[in-house]
């Protein structure tokens, strides 16, 4: 029961961080945003309230995460997914930031932040696009991308995101603030296994 509320405390928390530092009315204000705890095999382990549509449907996208990169994942990785169709996504405006967690070498968690973005290019500003013809323009499409690599920045691969958006260094602020959130849960993780051990906490 300690073990559980653990994770309840700290998913908790994520969402607060991330609604706290992310700039954007959508995550800051109206919590258009979802985190959350899996196990590697993406059984769910914890999920605040929030937009059932956004989380519920995370194991496609930790399996898409896994079916990409197989065993090329490593600590400190975070992998960036908006795509439905090649990334277990809702939506090309939900993006999600998703990071493995190891132990020890082990990989035992992955955790998630998802979050309605201002913009992600397209057609026109913003997020819905009922008149468009095809998922090309509604915006970007990012299947699973490691957007940091054993916790080095690939800044190319985020310029490169960010120029084809509307307000860059909007989504750029939320999109650390998300990062951030992830690499928050990894050290609360961390604490837990350390405390109580790899089986209890299993």
């Amino acid at each position: 029961s300690t073990v559980w509320h653990s994770f309840q405390t700290l998913v908790r928390e994520m969402r607060d961080m991330v609604s706290r530092t992310a700039q954007s009315y959508l995550m800051s204000q109206l919590r258009d945003l979802s985190v959350g705890i899996w196990l590697a095999d993406g059984s769910t382990v914890a999920m605040p309230q929030g937009l059932l549509c956004q989380f519920i449907g995370t194991k496609h996208a930790i399996n898409a995460v896994k079916e990409y990169f197989g065993e090329d994942l490593h600590p400190g990785d975070v992998i960036l997914t908006n795509d439905p169709y090649h990334g277990g996504n809702t939506h090309l405006p939900d993006w999600g930031f998703i990071r493995p967690i190891f132990y020890k070498g082990e990989l035992l968690f992955f955790t998630l932040v998802r979050g309605h973005q201002q913009d992600t290019g397209g057609a026109f500003p913003g997020g819905y696009f009922p008149n468009s013809y095809d998922i090309h323009a509604e915006g970007l499409r990012i299947p699973p991308t490691k957007v940091f690599e054993k916790d080095l920045e690939r800044k190319d691969i985020m310029r490169l995101i960010w120029t084809n958006v509307r307000w860059p260094e909007a989504v750029r602020v939320d999109n650390y603030a998300m990062v951030a959130t992830t690499r928050f849960a990894e050290k609360r993780m961390h604490e837990v296994l350390d405390r109580y051990g790899k089986d209890t906490v299993m």
